[in-house]
């Protein structure tokens, strides 16, 4: 599920899954460069996509942030400052 919405002087983009989420030592490093919560995936990417995005949202003087939980899914949000409404 994707949700774009304003809160206040921000504007949020949300991206949610129903997955299998992850353990709080994975949402804890989620945005290192060159981690990757599972290693059996290693020959799938080099572990810097959440790291970059990081870094762009806050060259942009935004956040990203992450919530998850086993069993339950994962949510990303990034925001933005509203700027030129």
């Amino acid at each position: 599920t994707v949700r774009l919405f304003e809160t206040g002087d921000e504007v949020c983009a949300t991206v949610e899954d129903t997955g299998v989420g992850m353990p709080p030592e994975v949402v804890g490093r989620i945005f290192e460069k060159f981690y990757q919560g599972n290693p059996s995936r290693a020959a799938e990417g080099n572990g810097l996509g959440l790291a970059l995005v990081r870094r762009i949202v806050e060259l942009s003087g935004g956040r990203v942030g992450v919530e998850s939980a086993p069993g339950e899914g994962s949510r990303f949000s990034v925001f933005l400052p509203a700027e030129n409404r």
